[in-house]
């Protein structure tokens, strides 16, 4: 009997939290019995979101059965920054109106506030899931259901991508600021200023680990 989606996805986000903090190295197998133990969670869930992963790119299949952690290369992180860039002013352009709602506007800040306080703490993993959460909170505020499953892909490998400093700026609090400038020019609706702007803040320097 499948799991249901609230429950693939939660075990998902807990396979790439695990990822994302290190516990389970780039390229690294991933073995059932092991992670199934540590979730407290029985094989047979845990394998359909391993294929879910497979399927948004952060795992990928061993030549002799299993599955590896996908190790991302230089090559592969600029195709996700190609893809955001192509991606961001579109779901941003959708988005702009509903900051007219007070509530909209509220739930931004606090992600901004989030984003201040790993920031202030050199929290790298917080402040990249702060990142993910403003970024994700657009993409469901323009109303595309493409832009959205294909963002639900592109989120879990960017959690990786900034949580292991393979594509994040050296200084923490320089996160801060970039958002509080895309949310100024969300707030003013100006489409021109943040096509500009975004297609800037999602090409970060790489800096890979081999």
């Amino acid at each position: 009997m499948p799991v249901s989606d609230t429950n693939s996805q939660s075990m998902t986000d807990r396979i790439v939290d695990l990822i994302a903090s290190g516990d389970l190295s780039r390229a690294e197998r991933v073995k059932e019995v092991e992670i199934s133990e540590r979730l407290g969670v029985s094989r047979i869930p845990l394998r359909e979101a391993m294929r879910k992963l497979e399927s948004q790119g952060v795992l990928e299949a061993r030549e002799r059965g299993g599955m590896n952690v996908k190790a991302f290369s230089a090559k592969q992180i600029k195709e996700l920054s190609d893809v955001r860039a192509a991606l961001e002013p579109i779901a941003m352009r959708e988005a702009a109106p509903a900051f007219r709602k007070k509530e909209n506007r509220i739930a931004l800040n606090a992600i901004i506030e989030e984003m201040k306080w790993a920031a202030s703490h050199k929290n790298r993993q917080a402040i990249a899931l702060a990142d993910i959460e403003f970024h994700s909170f657009l993409m469901e505020l323009s109303g595309n259901d493409l832009i959205r499953n294909i963002w639900s892909g592109l989120r879990l490998q960017l959690q990786i991508v900034f949580s292991l400093e393979l594509c994040i700026p050296t200084n923490l609090e320089d996160v801060v600021p970039k958002h509080l400038a895309l949310r100024d020019l969300l707030l003013r609706e100006d489409l021109t200023g943040l096509e500009q702007l975004v297609v800037g803040h999602v090409r970060p320097e790489l800096n890979i680990t081999n």
